[in-house]
């Protein structure tokens, strides 16, 4: 079923209630309009919050990545017991893309666990804390991580973030051999001169790690 078409009036009512965390008004404009927390937002796409006040340059599609963004415990509780708003792999995910941990955080204390999903996307956004703390409750995920996956990190300057996203994989026996390619990138970029002083004395740091774990970075 298609999402209802709401007046604008409406919608601004939905919003400012949002901003508020007004719950009681909330709920009742879901309930009246037969909305889900899943539906797109009127003005999709739109520019969202994050923490710090940054997104990530992810635009926010739903209102359930409203509530992400903008980190509305509030609103999160209400939708989770009145509305049943299932909490889920996905859901957890998508705070890590739209980069406000202090929601992703607080689904972990309400009991939801992160797990593929989140995973990869805590190493494409190259977050070593959130990728340590997942591989430390379930080491079995260390099998989902894919050349894909290590490959993302390409689209990001290098720095100590992506280092220690590096160390924290290898320390929990990620094969050295699924950053050949990520490896290989890098050294066409120091050919190319498309890298600045600041990211070769990290690539000097990452081909330690490497060859420390057993890669043959002369052999690329």
């Amino acid at each position: 079923m298609p999402p209802p078409i709401l007046s604008i009036e409406d919608y601004d009512e939905i919003l400012d209630a949002l901003d508020s965390e007004d719950t009681n008004t909330l709920l009742k404009r879901f309930q009246a309009f037969d909305l889900e927390p899943h539906y797109e937002l009127l003005d999709s796409p739109r520019p969202g919050g994050g923490s710090n006040g940054s997104n990530g340059n992810n635009d926010l599609i739903t209102y359930l990545d409203y509530i992400i963004s903008y980190n509305l415990t509030d609103v999160i509780d209400v939708f989770i017991d009145e509305l049943n708003l299932q909490i889920d792999d996905s859901v957890m995910a998508r705070c890590l893309e739209l980069e406000n941990i202090d929601t992703y955080k607080y689904f972990c204390r309400l009991g939801y666990h992160p797990s593929e999903e989140s995973l990869k996307k805590a190493i494409q956004k190259s977050n070593c804390e959130i990728v340590d703390e997942i591989l430390s409750n379930d080491r079995d995920l260390i099998g989902c991580i894919s050349e894909d996956d290590i490959e993302c990190l390409s689209n990001y300057s290098l720095d100590e973030q992506i280092v220690e996203t590096i160390r924290v994989l290898l320390n929990n026996n990620v094969n050295v051999n699924i950053f050949k390619n990520f490896a290989c990138e890098i050294i066409d970029r120091k050919y190319n001169n498309s890298i600045d002083d600041e990211e070769k004395i990290v690539s000097i740091e990452i081909f330690d790690l490497f060859r420390t774990y057993g890669m043959r970075i002369d052999d690329l």
